[in-house]
Order: structure tokens, then sequence, then C-alpha cells
């Protein structure tokens, strides 16, 4: 699993390379925190090399929204594979997380919110 990050304009870019299991979701889970605590407010995640997850990975996710959210911030994810897309509906998660089919779309989400 890894992890590389980069911005674009105003927006935090996390784009994650491998399996969220209960393995990598202890690395994945450090990164998102400490890139909440620098206060970056709009965050993607981008999900594109992610061919599997699993609870604790969505756990991982659900706990990252919700300090985001206490912080006044947002976190989208982007490019969801298949597999992932589908865990993501059984669950019920896609009604909690916004996605998009790519970072473009994400980023460009954020700048519609921003006009609104």
């Amino acid at each position: 699993m890894q992890i590389s990050t980069k911005s674009k304009d105003d927006v935090y870019i996390i784009e994650i390379l491998g399996r969220m299991d209960s393995i990598s979701s202890k690395e994945i889970e450090a990164k998102l925190n400490d890139v909440i605590e620098h206060n970056k407010s709009k965050i993607i995640i981008d999900l594109a090399a992610v061919d599997y997850i699993s609870s604790v990975g969505l756990r991982v996710l659900l706990a990252a929204l919700k300090k985001q959210k206490e912080r006044d911030g947002s976190i989208r994810l982007a490019s969801l594979q298949p597999f992932v897309r589908d865990i993501f509906k059984m669950t019920g998660f896609d009604r909690i997380f916004s996605i998009s089919l790519d970072q473009e779309e994400a980023i460009d989400r954020f700048n519609d919110q921003v006009r609104i």
C-alpha cells in the first residue's frame, strides 16, 4: 500500500494505491489525521488504485469525514473502482460521502460549492 499527496489550488489530494484493510488502515488513518489537523478544509481521497476495502477501511474514512465536518471542512472521494463502489452502495456509504468520477470533477464540485 502506498499513499501519495499533492495540492491543486486550495484542494489537498490523497491518492491511495493498494488495499485498504486492517494492515494498511493504520497508515491511512495517520495520514488523514495529519492532513485534517493541518487545517486542510478541502480534501479529495482518490481511490482509483484501490481494488479492495474492508470494514476497517470504511471506518477510517468515516472517522476522517466526521473529524473534517467538525472543523467545517469536507472530504470528497474520487475514482472508485467497481468493487469499491459496490461496497459503498451495499453499506449505504454512497449516501454519506460525496463521490465524484475523478479528481477534476471533485475539484469542480468544491469550486461550485464556493460559488453558491
